[in-house]
C-alpha cells in the first residue's frame, strides 16, 4: 500500500470514528499513553516506508529509461 493510500485509509478511519460520536467524549483519546503509542506507530510505520531521495530519483530513472526503450522499440 502506498504511503497516499495509508493517508486516505488514515484519513478513513479519523472522519468514521468522528461521525461515532463526540470525539471529545472519548477519554481514550485524551490519555497520554495512548498518544504517546500511537505516535510511536505513526513514525514506525513512516520510518517503514520513508526512502532515501536518491533510491527515489533512481528508481524514476530506472522506470523511465525502460518507457523510452520500450516507446523506441515500438516506433
Amino acid at each position: 500500500m502506498s504511503r497516499e493510500e495509508k493517508w486516505e485509509v488514515y484519513r478513513e478511519l479519523d472522519e468514521e470514528l468522528h461521525q461515532q460520536g463526540d470525539a471529545d467524549s472519548d477519554p481514550q483519546l485524551h490519555d497520554a499513553e495512548t498518544v504517546s503509542a500511537i505516535n510511536e506507530l505513526l513514525e514506525a510505520r513512516l520510518a517503514q516506508t520513508a526512502r532515501p531521495w536518491e533510491e527515489v530519483r533512481a528508481r524514476l530513472q530506472q522506470r523511465f529509461d525502460a518507457w523510452k526503450e520500450d516507446r523506441r522499440k515500438s516506433a
